[in-house]
């Protein structure tokens, strides 16, 4: 549905309900500077239409018309006295369990054309819960305010829409339960909850990759011939929100896939090695990684064995990956350098290296390692590996369970 306003630009519900937002991302005079320009640029500068369309008060779009015509801003009492804090830092323990039950609830933008995590929590949802986990009514906010609150946090509830994978096998309903079940946090740092998966190679060289910049905006027409690629292959902590991205520089192969996660290990501290009980790894089913992919299983099994760390893969189902949690980093990422031209490796390593993830700094690793595609065990080495393995007897190919030897 397309609603035309008083401007000759129609606007999509989708894209007013985008506006929506970003104004409730700003503050002050900035918020009401923007009001002003979309009461400008679509309601023909009327406060009372700008209310009806976007919902903003009339009273504050007023504002935001005077300011701008005069050029004066106004401040109010509370920028002299620093107004009131917002929730989550008067009420931190509150804050942080609502974090949690939005992150359970949420996946990315399988677009990546934002940043946003959408979430299936509502604003009732989050109070009930939060009232069961023991909160008082004086720590939860109102039902409006929850909703403020979690668009603050970057949670954003959406309609669904008719945007489902057409490609759905029989098992795939029963996968996402077996997850759900067994995606339980535990005591932190007892079971590490990790999520990975690659993305897409990066080319090096002239190359846009969209977005604005205020600098060089001319980049080479087309992206072919490029010589050198990278292949990003990342690991989130799920509880910690530590992110591990290594560029491998050759193929995508279980032996890249392992050897990061053998690189992951490797700069955890003793004390977290030693604490923790079990790896929790969530994946997808891509080739290289696979529940029936010999080598990889191989490696895993080995893997096991040299941390003496029981380790869980827990699958999801083909054409359903952008709800593997990693894939919200990658959105992340993508946004975060979007516009610039990665014409080397440092430029792309330190780029990668100033992203965050809640609040933290990726750590990045490059391989120089060239792995060697195609290595597989024979069926009577496999017949060893597969002993090693406890697959579920419903879900055998989805959920594998290796214990140290």
């Amino acid at each position: 549905m397309k609603l035309t306003l008083v401007s000759s630009e129609p606007l999509t519900a989708s894209q007013i309900e985008d506006l929506r937002l970003a104004a409730s991302k700003m503050q002050g005079a900035a918020r009401r500077a923007f009001q002003a320009e979309m009461a400008i640029k679509y309601c023909c500068g009327s406060p009372r239409l700008t209310e009806t369309v976007f919902g903003w008060g009339r009273e504050n779009v007023t504002l935001g018309l005077a300011e701008k015509r005069s050029g004066i801003t106004c401040v109010g009492a509370q920028s002299f006295y620093g107004g009131a804090k917002p929730w989550e830092e008067r009420q931190p323990e509150a804050a942080e369990v609502l974090r949690q039950l939005a992150e359970e609830y949420s996946q990315q933008d399988p677009t990546f054309r934002t940043s946003i995590g959408y979430t299936r929590l509502t604003a009732a949802e989050a109070i009930r819960q939060l009232s069961a986990q023991g909160f008082s009514d004086e720590q939860i906010p109102s039902p409006s305010s929850m909703a403020d609150i979690l668009n603050r946090m970057g949670y954003r509830l959406r309609k669904v829409l008719k945007a489902k994978p057409q490609k759905k096998i029989p098992e795939t309903d029963a996968i996402f339960e077996n997850i759900q079940a067994k995606d339980t946090p535990g005591e932190l740092g007892k079971v590490i909850r990790l999520s990975m998966d690659a993305k897409a190679n990066v080319k090096l060289g002239d190359y846009s990759r969209g977005g604005e910049t205020r600098g060089d905006n001319k980049a080479n027409d087309h992206d072919m011939g490029c010589e050198e690629k990278y292949i990003p292959f990342g690991i989130v902590n799920e509880d910690s929100g530590q992110l591990y991205i290594n560029f491998g520089s050759s193929y995508k192969t279980s032996d890249l896939v392992v050897d990061s996660l053998e690189q992951w290990w490797s700069i955890l501290t003793p004390q977290q090695q030693q604490e923790s009980e079990m790896l929790q790894i969530k994946v997808d089913n891509g080739p290289e990684n696979s529940g029936v992919r010999r080598q990889f299983l191989n490696r895993m099994v080995s893997f096991a064995d040299m941390i003496s760390k029981p380790i869980q893969l827990l699958y999801y189902p083909p054409y359903h990956s952008k709800y593997n949690p990693i894939e919200r980093c990658w959105g992340i990422l993508e946004q975060h350098w979007n516009g610039t031209k990665l014409i080397n490796v440092e430029t792309m390593l330190g780029w990668a290296q100033s992203m965050t993830w809640k609040g933290i700094h990726p750590v990045i690793n490059l391989s120089k390692k060239v792995y060697q595609k195609g290595i597989s065990l024979s069926k009577r080495a496999m017949e060893e590996v597969e002993k090693r393995l406890e697959r579920n007897p419903l879900l055998p190919k989805w959920d594998i369970l290796i214990r140290p030897a």
